[in-house]
Formats: structure tokens, sequence, C-alpha cells
């Protein structure tokens, strides 16, 4: 061509090698056994493409693990936080908790769940919250106590009759072997002996034990003592004296104790 020295391309041919046209016979010029070193240079558009891909899939996998570590990680969170706020009895916080999904038997090291925290501190309303969203009224933690025994070793009789009508076993024993009559023969001596309180918190008291007694005699299908605390109940409503509720709780106490006598004799 005129104006090209040899060896160059002039424009018209540039412009031919970079259509389609002039790329496919570029291509059809390339040996059936091409010279790797000729085409070091050459990087094919299918080729790029697929690193490329490979590029996406990893970033996709390790995004996929980071979904799946992140929810973990916010969810025992989320349970620590739950048995925090039973324990500090902040009822909003275990609603919301709940609400959103959090397990209400998981457990700490300890095997402590929210329900054996709020069941030791008596508060009936976090205990009545768990056991609506399915905590385990039965489950023991690393002593061997279910929230039931830790009610009762503090005294909570309203949430032993709460957690007897959850569910929990009443034959459900500690390693020390209480039950609820323990519980209620131990708060009827206090009441015996406190000679401060008022009439109405004895009545109080002694409606919660009566009731709480009814719930487990009830569940071990005992029902002619249940017939007896049921008298019991109606005398204790016609009281209208000090000395009318110290004979109901004198009378209690004395039934609590054949109780016992009797659960004894049943074990043995």
């Amino acid at each position: 061509m005129e104006g090209s020295s040899p060896g160059e391309a002039s424009p018209a041919d540039a412009a031919n090698l970079f259509s389609l046209a002039g790329l496919g016979v570029a291509l059809q010029t390339i040996p059936e056994t091409p010279d790797p070193a000729a085409l070091g240079y050459l990087q094919l558009p299918w080729q790029r493409e697929h690193r490329v891909c490979k590029i996406i899939s990893r970033r996709r996998r390790d995004a996929r693990l980071h979904h799946k570590v992140g929810p973990l990680g916010k969810e025992i969170h989320a349970l620590k936080r739950l048995r925090e706020a039973a324990n500090s009895n902040d009822l909003e916080t275990v609603m919301q908790l709940l609400e959103d999904g959090a397990d209400p038997c998981a457990a700490d090291d300890k095997g402590r769940t929210a329900l054996h925290f709020a069941s030791c501190n008596g508060n009936d309303r976090i205990v009545q919250l768990l056991l609506d969203h399915g905590a385990d009224p039965n489950q023991r933690d690393g002593l061997g106590n279910t929230p039931l025994h830790l009610a009762a070793c503090t005294n909570h009789v309203p949430v032993i009759t709460m957690l007897l009508r959850g569910g929990a076993r009443v034959d459900a024993l500690d390693r020390a072997g209480r039950t609820p009559l323990h519980l209620a023969r131990s708060k009827l001596n206090i009441l015996q002996d406190g000679l401060s309180q008022s009439l109405e918190v004895v009545r109080l008291e002694v409606k919660q034990i009566i009731q709480m007694l009814r719930e487990y005699l009830d569940r071990l299908g005992r029902h002619e003592q249940r017939e007896q605390l049921d008298d019991l109940c109606t005398r204790l409503q016609m009281t209208s004296t000090k000395e009318q509720v110290d004979e109901v709780t004198d009378l209690l106490a004395s039934f609590t104790s054949l109780s016992l006598q009797k659960q004894k004799i049943d074990q043995g």
C-alpha cells in the first residue's frame, strides 16, 4: 500500500482488524496448535469472565458463612439478656425478648434458665410470662434444682402454685428431698412464731399456702385431703379476728405435718 513501510499496518488495515469481520479473519490465521508464548498476551473474554465468577462465588460463600455465624452470636447475646432480665425483674425486656423469639429454656453454664431466676426471685408475672412462652418448669440446673425447688427454698408460695399449674412435677425432688409440703410446714412455723404481723397479712399468707397445697394434692390425686383444704379455706374466709386466723393456721400446720408423714410412709 502506498505511504506505508513494510511491516506497518495502514489505518484501514487496523480498522478492519478490530471489526468483527477482521477478528474472524485474524482468528482463522491462528494455527491449530498455537505457540503458547505467542498467545501469552491474549486473554480471551470467557477466560476473564471465569476468573471473575470465581471471585464472586468466593465472596458469596464468605457472606453465607458470616450470615450463619452472625445470628448465632446475636442469639447467644439475646439469651444471656433474657436470663439477666429475669434475674433483675425487668418484665418489659423479658417480654420483648420472648416476642422476638428467644428460647425460654436456654440455660447458662450452670444449667440455670430464666425461669430458675424468676422463680428464685418470686416474680410471679415473669414466671407466668415464661410459662406462657413454653418455659419448662421441670428443667433442672447443675445442682438438680427445678424452678419449683428454688421457689420453695426462697418461700415464694404464689410462684410455686403457678409452677404447679404450669405442669411442674410434684414428685420432683432436689438433692435434699424437699417438696412443697416442706415449704408449707416451714412457712407455717414462721407464721405461728410471728407476733407483729397484721390480720390481713397472716390471712393472705395462709390463703396462699392453702392454694398451693390444694394444687399440689390435686396433682397427686389425693382428693380426700383436697376436701379438707377446701374446708379450711372456707373457714379462713369467715375469720374476722387474729385469733381465728391463728386457729386456722394451727389446723393447717397439723394437716401439713400429717401429709408429710403420709408422704414419708408412701415413699418408704
